[in-house]
């Protein structure tokens, strides 16, 4: 595809958006017909997550998944098979949303079409159940924002977790209200988990015949693909994914911001990054080692990943203070773990003193989807547990920690530490990074690893500053058509 820049492509989106609504979009007399005890939902999406977002629809009385889509029409026909009373929507979601039999959606798709496809579906009427992460940039955030306002429609995103009405007030109470711990002093954020490499072709991959790749492919451009296999392994490649950073993150990090900063830190004030892909030649693209510190302005937050295995033990990615998925809250008098599915204080001396029960996680989705729907249902969009801007504000943590990687420069550890300066947290990452890597015979320098400096936030808006235009820049897409964001 040409180049175009921000300007030119935002002209053009209005122009794709408009010409395709005339068509697609159901009017609102057909919309209002639908029943008020039941809300049908077509799912777009039929990779693993979307089928296990069917199973569960099945245990919610008062819905109903009418309708299936996807590119990929083996992917299509097997989901069809597990939900024989929804109907075959084909392989272009747009069809779906023109469907008045469909009140709601769920999008389960790969990353790149996450807020595209929101937007497509609230302008066709549609409430919608998006899955995380919730865009690639921020511009794409600040449209999903717009779109949601516009179309007065719901979106609930994916993140579970903050559907657990006795969890959250308990945690809050006890770290906040009773300040039991007393004064929070920081937070570290990890998600230690091995992940394979995606291989590396000398000859770009032939997507299989059974999937149609322009509607695959959507917004995203299309460049020659080196890894070998079409799904899933796109989480890895920043056209088409947010790396484990949002993978992973956008969970971690809002459970963090829910019961940490209890939301009142929308978007950091800064971030800086340590990172690399390293210990597989492999055709990904986003970081396997990454250790990050955002500036809050009140209390700091250090996220680090580890994915790669561990040769003595391949189903590790190293070791780490706390939890493997989950975050550690560090206070004068103590500490408090938050696990998948549960959380456990400790004192000053690490003697456990209470426990809480995360039940959402372990129940899975099922709680988050009963929300969607009896809020839709009930036209009540005050209580959903996670609205639009709960996803789009979590999005900016995320979305700033990757631009901040991919303007990195060769990676100095005494620069990263006196820019950050007297923190322990973010020095006991990095030298859990190190330690994991040289049981691998790997280091951690500038010839494997890059830092940059701080970026500073806009807000959700993006990045300011010195660097804003070179991650405006990078973070930028150039939208196939008539696949272009709308500017709303």
């Amino acid at each position: 595809m040409q180049t175009i820049d921000r300007r030119q492509f935002l002209g053009a989106s209005a122009a794709g958006a408009l010409a395709l609504s005339s068509s697609f979009w159901p009017s609102p007399a057909v919309l209002a017909e639908r029943p008020k005890d039941k809300l049908r939902i077509g799912l777009v999406g039929c990779g693993g997550r979307g089928v296990t977002l069917t199973t569960f629809f099945a245990n919610i009385p008062n819905a109903e998944v009418v309708a299936l889509c996807d590119p990929d029409s083996t992917r299509l026909a097997d989901t069809c098979k597990k939900v024989p009373n929804a109907k075959n929507s084909g392989a272009d979601m747009r069809a779906m949303f023109d469907d008045p039999d469909v009140d709601a959606v769920m999008i389960a798709t790969c990353n790149h079409w996450h807020a595209l496809g929101a937007i497509w579906a609230m302008e066709a009427g549609k409430d919608v159940y998006l899955e995380k992460p919730v865009c690639l940039n921020f511009w794409e955030g600040e449209q999903l924002l717009a779109a949601q306002k516009k179309y007065g429609k719901m979106i609930q995103i994916g993140t579970q977790m903050r559907t657990d009405p006795k969890h959250h007030p308990e945690v809050k109470g006890f770290l906040h209200n009773e300040q039991a711990l007393g004064a929070i002093k920081s937070v570290r954020v990890n998600r230690f988990a091995a992940r394979r490499g995606i291989g590396k072709r000398a000859t770009p991959l032939v997507p299989p015949a059974t999937v149609d790749y322009n509607l695959w492919l959507g917004p995203s451009p299309d460049v020659p693909l080196y890894r070998d296999q079409l799904q899933y392994d796109w989480h890895w490649y920043w056209k088409t994914g947010n790396g484990e950073t949002g993978n992973w993150g956008a969970h971690l990090l809002d459970d963090c911001r829910n019961d940490v900063l209890q939301d009142k830190v929308s978007a950091p004030k800064r971030v800086l990054s340590c990172g690399a892909r390293i210990g597989y030649d492999d055709a990904g693209e986003t970081p396997n080692e990454f250790v990050m510190y955002f500036d809050t302005g009140s209390i700091p937050v250090v996220f680090c990943i580890s994915n790669l295995p561990d040769k003595e033990n391949p189903r590790s990615a190293g070791q780490c203070a706390g939890p493997t998925s989950g975050y550690i809250v560090f206070c004068e008098g103590g500490r408090y773990e938050k696990y998948w599915g549960k959380g456990i204080a400790f004192d000053e001396k690490g003697k456990q003193i209470r426990e809480f029960a995360a039940t959402s996680e372990q129940a899975g989705p099922g709680p988050h989807l009963q929300n969607f729907v009896d809020c839709v249902l009930q036209n009540t969009p005050e209580k959903l547990t996670a609205p639009i801007k709960v996803g789009v504000d979590t999005a900016a943590w995320y979305n700033g920690a990757n631009a901040s990687y991919r303007l990195g420069e060769p990676y100095s550890k005494e620069a990263a530490l006196e820019l950050v300066g007297d923190d322990q947290t973010f020095a006991n990452a990095i030298g859990d990074i190190e330690k994991h890597l040289k049981a691998q015979g790997l280091k951690m320098n500038a010839d494997t690893f890059k830092s940059s400096r701080f970026l500073e936030y806009d807000g959700i808006a993006g990045v300011k500053g010195e660097y804003a235009d070179a991650a405006e820049e990078i973070l930028t897409l150039n939208y196939r058509e008539p696949f272009v964001m709308p500017t709303i």
